[in-house]
Formats: C-alpha cells, structure tokens, sequence
C-alpha cells in the first residue's frame, strides 16, 4: 500500500490565513472527487495567524469554515483535527503523521492544510513580511501499489532553535494583534543547505533513481537556495519547481512572488506547478525539500510510478 496524492490546490489574492486554507481544502475535497464527510482528519501547517490568535486552534476554523464534520450522527468517526506547526517543514512533518493515521482501518483520507499571512489580513505585501498569503490543500489517501510517499528525513542543528517569528510584547500596543516581526537574517543560506542536502540526500539514496527522473519540489526561503540545492545534488537545473511557478497570475505579480516565500504553503504550491507544467510526467520521483528555521531541513522522496 502506498499513501498518494489524491489532489492539491491553492489559493491567492486574499489576506486570511484561515480563508484561503479554507477554500483551497473545498476545492481540494471537490477535486478528489469526495465529499467533506469523508474526511477522517484534518492537520493544519499554516504558522503566522489570523489576529494574531492563540486560542481555539487553527483547525478547528479551517475545519468549520471547510464545512468538515459539523453535524454528528450516531455511527458516525468525528474528523480529527489538530495544528502540526513546524515552520517550513510542516507539511513535511504533517506527511509522516498522515502516514501513520493512515495505517488505522477506520481512516481512508486525511486534509493536510496551510496557510500564513501577515496577522492583519491584507492582502497586500507588507513591510518586513517575506511570507506571500498563500492557501493550499492536499489531501492524502491510501492506495495498493508501490506509488507514494516514503520516509521523511530531518536535519537540524542541535540545540535551541533562535526566534525567526515572533510578536514583541513589550512593545504590542494597540495594534498588537495586527503585528508581527519575522528576522531571517539568523538562518544563513549555507546552514540551510547543509541540512537540506544531508536530509534530501538520504531520501534521494534510498529512491534509488537517476537523477535526470527526479524532480525537485521546494520552498524559496532564499532567491537562491532552490538552484544551489539542484546543483549540490546533483539534479539538472530544469529539474527545480518552486511556487512562484503557480502562484502568479501574471507577469507584474511574478516579479513581486519571487521575491516573497510562500512558507508552509511552498511545496504543495511547487507540487502543482510541477503537475500543472508536465515535470512530473517525465519524472519517476518527486523530491519534496524543505528548509527554515533551526536551522532544519526535512525531505521525502514521492514515488509517481
């Protein structure tokens, strides 16, 4: 058995983190030819949120919003929902949870959601905030067949991970729940690729597939990050697919995504990209890498065949 994507979407041109990761999970429920009562779990990735909210979790608005499990019949398996929050490589992570979920008799599909935005909602870039508002929804199920995804591998650095997002309280105000400060200068684009190389290499080892069958699937989290991971493992260059590939609409608006780092949106944003674009029907393995804050890496190796 093998656990595969059943379908992806994303969704742009809105502020909410909460709305787009709604409305990417409809359309990627609809798409997967099924229904919302049949989704047996719902994990959220998305960081940045909404207001600046702690409290309820943001799954459970994702959830309602998504028109998930909001009556309760006799017999029925609520969906479980819960946040997995682990900066770029959540959906990574939220991966290998599915995996594990999906080994249970009583569950067939899992929603795996994301969504970051800068806590006032707009629409706009703002000043500061390197995170394009970005929706997007994969959901997962299980087939026969060696299709699927493998093992996640992890490289971080040891010890306490340095703050690359956080509210000042001290200084929060009045306008503290539309703030937020987000310092990438801490995660150096050496230290991240170190970590992406020695996880993407593992999972790239036990593919066991020529490189030129491979293609990369990763986050921007530097301009030039996606290139020098292809070349330090020894992909070609037109293997890369980023998500500034499909999140712009047009030409003006390229200019200003590739610039910005969808975040935890990114691989399933470059997932799509790569679909839309036919990379993926050239290729026998989709390598999903992502790097942040830690510094960590995490990759999986996706086999489409």
């Amino acid at each position: 058995m093998g656990i595969v994507i059943s379908s992806v979407t994303v969704e742009i041109g809105g502020g909410s983190s909460i709305e787009q990761a709604a409305a990417a999970a409809r359309r990627a429920i609809a798409e997967a030819g099924t229904t919302p009562e049949h989704i047996d779990a719902l994990i959220n990735t998305g960081v940045y949120r909404d207001s600046n909210m702690v409290e309820p979790a943001m799954s459970a608005l994702i959830q309602q919003q998504a028109g998930i499990g909001l009556e309760y019949r006799s017999g029925d398996v609520p969906c479980l929902s819960f946040d997995l929050m682990n900066g770029a490589t959540g959906v990574l992570n939220a991966i290998q949870v599915s995996q594990a979920l999906l080994e249970a008799p009583t569950v067939q599909r899992v929603l795996i959601v994301s969504g970051d935005a800068h806590p006032s909602k707009s629409p706009e870039p703002q000043p500061g905030f390197p995170i394009k508002p970005v929706g997007a929804a994969m959901v997962l199920e299980r087939i026969p067949g060696p299709k699927g995804f493998g093992a996640l591998h992890i490289s971080a650095t040891d010890g306490r991970p340095e703050a690359v997002g956080y509210v000042r309280l001290s200084d929060m105000g009045v306008s503290g729940r539309s703030t937020i400060v987000v310092d990438r200068t801490t995660n150096g684009v050496e230290e991240l690729l170190h970590h992406a190389v020695s996880a993407a290499s593992e999972a790239v080892e036990i593919a066991d597939v020529a490189a030129e069958r491979i293609v990369l699937i990763c986050g921007r989290p530097t301009a030039e990050f996606p290139a020098l991971l292809a070349q330090r493992l020894g992909l070609p260059a037109d293997s890369v697919c980023v998500p500034a590939d499909s999140v712009c609409a047009d030409d003006a608006e390229r200019s200003t995504s590739l610039r910005l780092d969808a975040h935890t949106s990114a691989l399933p944003a470059a997932y799509l990209a790569a679909r839309d674009s036919g990379k993926l029907d050239r290729a026998d393995v989709a390598l999903f890498v992502a790097a942040g804050a830690g510094p960590s890496a995490a990759a999986i190796a996706y086999r489409l065949r």
